[in-house]
């Protein structure tokens, strides 16, 4: 049960986008917030445990919307590429479980997690379903988990993944549009929260050609995919590359697009008009990223792929922002960069063009708007579940403040403190 607080702060960013508030006091009771002052000893502590965190900004928890908490991280393994391959099960859930207690600690109180292809040639939905409720139950300290389940059909980006002599489990594959709605069932049935469907290629295939390009579905296919997502009420995450995927996923009705790649005319207009959001994915294209790959041994075919997208992303990132694309913020974090330094993603759409405050909403209201959880997340006001961090520095002068850890000096979770370095 949450104790009833009230907090403290120097300034308050809410998350909807207006001045900031001097002096806020934020009560919380029962889990969620009950009023929000502007002036510093209005609230009445009626035995409420006060936190007084001096010059901090106060502002929503963050959300990372694309994230495999379950690859191998280049922050635990010195050859990402073989441990993907060789962890069991329980390590790839042991990475899981210590990558999210990270990112609480770095200020992100609500994770989408995409999924992952485990040894065994199957999808990870059913053990990250368990991290999920385990995490909820309070068990073991996490941010709020949305569990995704891949959509695997033989030859997709996620298949080509892996080694070609690496047994799969052929259950977990489709192909057509009546096995993809087995696929499909299979992932809601075991606990899915949303499914991802790779509408195009990627590009850290490990067959030695470009598959960035290729078609990985049929529209049909896709059209299936969202059928059966609807009907169980889950959205779809579309992994897209492409114009061509870009636009197939828009005509099949999915809910976000993923990635930021490369776009046409018709793309840029298509997704605004849509009003569906984008989530970029910038981080993991840098060159700092992609230097660090070739340091830990990643096949120069997989590097030169990874070189020609990325001017492209960030020019593609710009037109998507000119034409009025809304923005979600998320990673793809997974082998590269390292877990805890998400926020780095905020500072990438400052130097693209999004303001401080633009950026601070694409992980805070926006991400909420996206998973469809606006009601209840994304914002600090009353009604709202009461997520909220305090940062040392305001963001509003240097966003990049969000991706240093002992920045953040308190996190909030849902009423409880689950971070506190204030003392």
């Amino acid at each position: 049960m949450s104790e009833t607080l009230i907090l403290k702060g120097g300034l308050l960013i809410d998350g909807n986008g207006g001045d900031p508030v001097s002096d806020p006091e934020i009560v919380i009771e029962g889990g969620r917030i009950t009023g929000v002052q502007s002036k510093a000893g209005s609230a009445k502590a009626n035995g409420a445990r006060i936190i007084d965190c001096g010059d901090c900004v106060l502002m929503p928890g963050m959300m990372d919307l694309h994230v495999h908490l379950s690859a191998a991280n280049d922050g635990d393994y010195s050859q990402i590429e073989l441990a993907n391959v060789i962890r069991t099960p329980a390590e790839m859930l042991l990475d899981a479980a210590k990558n999210s207690r990270v990112l609480l600690e770095s200020g992100f109180t609500t994770l989408r997690d995409m999924d992952w292809v485990t040894a065994l040639g199957r999808n990870f939905v059913q053990e990250m379903g368990a991290l999920r409720d385990s995490i909820a139950a309070g068990k073991m300290p996490g941010p709020r988990l949305i569990a995704g389940g891949f959509v695997l059909t033989t030859g997709s980006h996620h298949d080509r993944m892996q080694p070609r002599v690496m047994p799969r489990d052929l259950e977990r594959y489709g192909d057509g549009p009546w096995d993809i709605r087995r696929v499909s069932r299979r992932n809601l049935r075991d606990g899915a929260d949303f499914l991802k469907a790779c509408v195009s290629g990627g590009q850290c295939s490990f067959d030695r050609h470009d598959d960035l390009w290729d078609r990985n579905i049929t529209q049909e296919e896709l059209e299936a995919i969202v059928d059966e997502a609807h009907a169980y009420q889950k959205p779809v995450a579309a992994h897209c590359h492409t114009p061509l995927s870009v636009k197939m996923a828009i005509e099949a009705g999915v809910d976000t697009v993923e990635h930021c790649t490369y776009v046409d005319e018709d793309a840029v207009s298509q997704l605004a008009a849509s009003g569906r959001y984008n989530v970029p994915t910038l981080a993991l294209r840098e060159e700092a990223v992609i230097e660090e790959r070739r340091r830990r041994g990643a096949e120069e075919f997989v590097l030169a792929q990874a070189k020609e997208i990325a001017d492209n992303c960030f020019a593609s990132f710009e037109r998507y922002r000119e034409a009025g694309v809304k923005f979600a913020m998320g990673t793809d974090t997974c082998w590269h960069p390292t877990f805890g330094s998400n926020a780095r993603e905020l500072s990438i759409y400052v130097s693209l063009g999004l303001t401080e405050m633009e950026a601070i909403q694409t992980t805070t209201r926006n991400a909420a708007d996206a998973l469809g959880m606006l009601g209840d997340l994304g914002t600090v006001e009353a009604g709202k579940i009461a997520d909220i961090i305090a940062v040392d520095g305001n963001p509003l002068d240097d966003i990049s403040r969000l991706q240093e850890m002992a920045r953040i000096k308190l996190v909030v979770k849902e009423g409880n403190v689950a971070v506190n370095r204030l003392n």
